[in-house]
């Protein structure tokens, strides 16, 4: 089995796998952000006791943190981008890191400075779950830049253990999000693969009849493209297709048909569905495509599956177009296999539009 690397797939590809990751983790990420918070909000209550009175000294470096916390809450709510959203994760939590070093200027005992370094640590390995290895190992090593402009204000006693105690942390911690995000590659692979199989024919590689699932409301039956778009439907037929099974045998058959699913899909815009409907027969589902121009379509393609050699024999198809109306699919298929049995009753090889020959 070939190693699985990001470096093997494409930029767009390595975005959505990274965009993938994020939408796993993203209610983790946001309640360890809110966690994170709190607890540091919570250390108001160790800032009286160091103090022996209610701390109004650090009272201010504490609460101020809510407002990059609720501006963080709104951009959650409203974009889902890991690009935006993971940068943003880590900014929340090194402003908690310049917030505790804030209070900790204030304070007279500094000696929980590396116990804080331990949950500051901790943290980040849990906001790294969601994240690219290069944007947590990024965020996490300028944990060591936090610290030497700390120590420009406070002046750390033991600044060098500092050091010393995050540098391994930190090594270890990016060691490890880049051995999970391997762990997470191998999944989201695994799922791929399984989702294309469950909308995708085995045989011919287009799509089957479950992607119709993921373009129409189940309870209506009607397409969700755009309702201002015009949308088209061919349906194709394999001629005399049982004369080749029966006398050239189904493996002959198989093959004839995977030619004629690659000349459909070759020649047809990405935008379009083809969808091996039966046996023999593949429909195609056009947005953006009006009758004459799905017509047009259809002959193209009739006459590129007539010349095309698939190895086996001359092959040859009827084809039937019929426009969507915007109600049911369903009843635009039967419009268009009408036009397709049509296109077979007068001597096959031909395109046949409802709209132009049995409309009422």
């Amino acid at each position: 089995m070939d190693k699985i690397s990001l470096k093997n797939l494409s930029k767009e590809d390595r975005q959505c796998f990274f965009q993938s990751k994020y939408e796993y983790y993203r209610k983790f990420n946001l309640r360890m952000v809110t966690v994170a918070t709190l607890a540091y909000l919570s250390f108001f209550i160790t800032d009286c006791s160091i103090l022996g009175h209610f701390a109004f000294e650090t009272l201010l470096s504490r609460v101020i943190v809510i407002i990059p916390f609720i501006i963080y809450l709104i951009l959650n709510k409203k974009v889902n981008d890991y690009r935006v959203m993971v940068p943003a994760t880590f900014l929340m939590i090194h402003i908690i890191i310049w917030c505790t070093d804030w209070a900790t200027y204030l304070l007279p005992d500094r000696q929980f400075a590396i116990p804080g370094m331990i949950i500051m640590n901790l943290i980040f390995v849990c906001a790294g779950f969601s994240a690219p290895f290069s944007y947590s190992t990024f965020a996490h090593a300028f944990l060591m830049v936090d610290i030497a402009i700390a120590d420009i204000f406070i002046q750390y006693e033991n600044v060098e253990m500092m050091y010393l105690f995050n540098l391994p942390c930190v090594l270890a911690v990016c060691a490890m999000h880049h051995m999970m995000q391997g762990v997470y590659l191998e999944h989201y692979l695994a799922k791929d693969r399984l989702q294309k199989l469950v909308v995708h024919d085995q045989l011919t590689g287009v799509y089957n009849r479950n992607i119709l699932k993921e373009i129409n409301d189940v309870s209506t039956g009607k397409l969700t493209f755009n309702p201002d778009l015009q949308v088209s439907m061919l349906l194709i037929d394999i001629d005399f297709f049982k004369k080749v099974n029966d006398e050239l045998g189904h493996e002959a058959g198989d093959q004839v048909i995977k030619s004629i699913a690659k000349n459909l899909q070759g020649h047809v815009r990405a935008s379009d569905y083809v969808i091996r409907w039966g046996g023999e027969e593949f429909l195609i589902i056009m947005p953006g495509c009006a009758s004459e121009q799905a017509v047009r379509i259809a002959e193209k393609l009739r006459e590129k599956i007539e010349q095309s050699d698939n190895g086996i024999c001359k092959t040859t198809v009827s084809v039937g177009t019929a426009m969507y109306d915007g109600g049911n699919y369903h009843e635009t298929i039967k419009k268009a296999d009408e036009a397709m049995y049509r296109a077979k009753h007068n001597g096959r090889n031909q395109v046949v539009s409802y709209e132009m020959h049995l409309q009422a």
